[in-house]
């Protein structure tokens, strides 16, 4: 499958379930408010299906595809567990390998804007 395909399909499974069945093995990714890059597909799925669960709706604003390599700006809209909303913009840079499975993800978004969110602020 094509990476612009690929990256699509994520995208999408994001918003209606299994993103999950994209995610390699041998998976690393990182985040903007750390140089510390996490390694393996469970450390993922933990991280990212805690922000997904708070995902209303993602929009994919721009999406970039070279080789198989991917950079999006995406919007989320994201309800906190004290039930308030916010939109969020976030840019994360994919990598798929030649098994079109997802081999890494490094993620931007403001973090304080994120962490106010959270505390209900």
């Amino acid at each position: 499958m094509d990476t612009k395909t690929l990256a699509e399909s994520y995208f999408t499974a994001v918003n209606t379930g299994g993103w999950e069945d994209f995610v390699a093995e041998n998976f690393e990714y990182g985040m903007c408010d750390s140089q510390k890059i996490r390694q393996g597909r469970e450390v993922y799925l933990q991280g990212a299906g805690q922000f997904y669960a708070l995902s209303q709706h993602l929009e994919v604003k721009k999406l970039l595809v070279e080789g198989r390599e991917a950079a999006a700006l995406n919007r989320y809209r994201l309800q906190s567990p004290h039930g308030k909303e916010l939109e969020l913009d976030v840019a994360e840079f994919l990598t798929f390998d030649e098994s079109d499975k997802l081999v890494s993800s490094f993620i931007y978004f403001d973090t304080n804007r994120f962490q106010e969110f959270m505390q209900g602020k």
